[in-house]
């Protein structure tokens, strides 16, 4: 319980900032201005896909079916459940869980429909509405257990998402960090006015457990076979792919990553630029460099 109350909380504060689409910038230079707004864009693209993953683990832990519980299946029919989070704290929201017929203790399997509808507004003002589609196969968060997760006619603030994401708890042992390997398939993002951003990657999560709990962290390193941990497109129609050439740490409470290093690649002019979280400190500051020029980029919520 404790891995995803940590998660949901780091994705509160990463809304905040990914919603605010707002970057301020210490130099003026409009290339740089670019570049900053295609790293926000992307930052907004990766952030409602992430938020996604949360709900899916609240989903997971919700039912105790999910964990072999009530014999690893329910009779025929589905039956509603409840998620006790405010993104679900509306009349409309209708979570269903299904238990397939080969469902065991063991090996429990079935599927979460999450429905919003026609629309359901958050505290912080997200509108999200359609359906997630939560596949699961194997006793919750246990090593070797997937979650598959696609998406029915599913948006938010008006941002359509599809794609197939695919969460496998890679962890050698149950006494070890819980560690995940997250996979998104054809992610795809389409705003309002048609433009979009397309996206494929594949990260590690491990969660990095402290004595004191608020000291916790979530470390994220790109896959170990991956060329890159994403690759896609944004909404300009340009290829790039990212890699992660020092591992991010996020921290509780902190907005973006305290420390780490993605590097973005253009695919059609070889241009590099290279995403610096910084030493630790828990702060909205970043440094990008392009063509070997850095800049300080303050990334804020009204700018």
């Amino acid at each position: 319980m404790k891995t995803i109350s940590f998660f949901k909380k780091t994705l509160v504060y990463m809304n905040i900032v990914a919603l605010g689409v707002v970057v301020s910038c210490t130099d003026e230079s409009a290339q740089l201005q670019q570049e900053a707004a295609d790293i926000a864009e992307d930052a907004i693209t990766d952030y409602y896909f992430e938020d996604v993953d949360d709900m899916t683990g609240l989903a997971m832990l919700s039912d105790n079916a999910t964990d072999g519980g009530d014999g690893g299946r329910v009779a025929e029919g589905h039956r509603v459940i409840t998620i006790q989070d405010p993104r679900f704290n509306c009349s409309g929201v209708v979570i269903t869980i299904t238990m397939d017929v080969a469902s065991t203790p063991n090996v429990p399997k079935g599927e979460i429909v999450i429905d919003f509808g026609n629309g359901c507004t958050d505290l912080l003002g997200n509108l999200r509405k359609g359906k997630i589609v939560i596949n699961f196969n194997g006793r919750r968060f246990l090593p070797g257990s997937t979650v598959t997760t696609t998406f029915d006619g599913y948006s938010v603030n008006d941002i359509a998402l599809s794609g197939v994401r695919s969460l496998t708890n890679v962890t050698a042992s149950n006494v070890e960090a819980p560690k995940f390997q997250v996979q998104l398939t054809n992610g795809r993002a389409v705003w309002p006015d048609g433009t979009e951003a397309t996206r494929s990657h594949c990260f590690v999560r491990e969660w990095i457990r402290a004595a004191n709990p608020l000291n916790d962290a979530m470390v994220v390193k790109q896959c170990g076979d991956a060329a890159a941990a994403a690759s896609g497109t944004n909404r300009r129609g340009r290829a790039y792919t990212m890699s992660i050439t020092a591992q991010l740490m996020y921290k509780r409470g902190c907005p973006i990553a305290v420390s780490g290093i993605k590097q973005f690649t253009d695919v059609a002019s070889g241009k590099v630029i290279t995403v610096d979280y910084g030493d630790g400190t828990c702060d909205r500051i970043i440094t990008i460099t392009v063509d070997g020029n850095s800049r300080n980029v303050n990334v804020n919520k009204r700018g």
